[in-house]
């Protein structure tokens, strides 16, 4: 009644030569960035947590957000961009989303 033949196994994959069965995430500049975020960006990075701006200059936003950094400033703060609005958010606020 039933055809209980199953299809032929598939052989085993080797996949440590196999350069595409790594995935890098290095490309700052990845396809998948949204329209409004920088092409000239300089690193992309993970909100930590959520945090609510204190002052009109800095950027709220969600844990897990992903920012765009477009400048780093010597006083420990970035200029981001998050949901296109570009504002100011503190480097302990965030984590590095490219691996090298």
């Amino acid at each position: 009644m039933f055809d209980e033949s199953l299809p032929p196994a598939l052989p085993p994959v080797d996949y440590e030569d196999e350069e595409s069965a790594v995935v890098q995430y290095n490309d700052p500049h990845a396809d998948g960035d949204p329209a409004w975020a920088s092409k000239n960006y300089m690193e992309k990075v993970v909100a930590l947590y959520d945090y609510m701006k204190d002052k009109d200059d800095e950027l709220s936003f969600m844990e897990d957000a992903i920012i765009y950094v477009i400048k780093k400033n010597d006083d420990g703060w970035y200029e981001g961009v998050c949901n296109q609005v570009v504002c100011s958010l503190g480097t302990v606020m965030v984590t590095n989303a490219m691996s090298d």
